[in-house]
């Protein structure tokens, strides 16, 4: 009984992980576009996107300036404003807050510490 709950979990995992990669937020280049081996221009090229070329998004850096792409070519990351697809960008884009903890919320504006 045991064996089969744990066959059944595994497939359900399995299952859910292969629908997750299958719907990972695209994009589309709205412009031929340098990919770097990381998220900035002080990384290597490590290849280009063409105009119009459908990518996957696999994740964004927390300020939305960079996204890591997936395609048939190497993949590597972008700069973001160059991506078509602000719902995609949106969802790989990982959640912060908008005012930091500690930033004036627990001592007074007008005094400096």
């Amino acid at each position: 009984m045991m064996r089969g709950a744990g066959i059944l979990i595994g497939l359900m995992l399995a299952v859910l992980a292969g629908a997750s990669a299958e719907a990972a937020p695209t994009a589309r280049a709205s412009d031929p576009i340098t990919i770097y081996d990381g998220p900035g221009y002080g990384y290597l090229p490590v290849g280009r996107l063409a105009r119009n070329e459908v990518v996957r998004l696999a994740r964004c850096t927390p300020s939305g300036r960079w996204c890591y792409v997936v395609h048939d070519g190497p993949s590597g990351w972008v700069l973001a404003s160059y991506l078509v697809g602000s719902a995609a960008k949106v969802q790989a884009t990982p959640w912060r807050p908008l005012v930091s903890p500690g930033f004036g919320l627990f001592r007074p504006w007008h005094r400096r510490w």
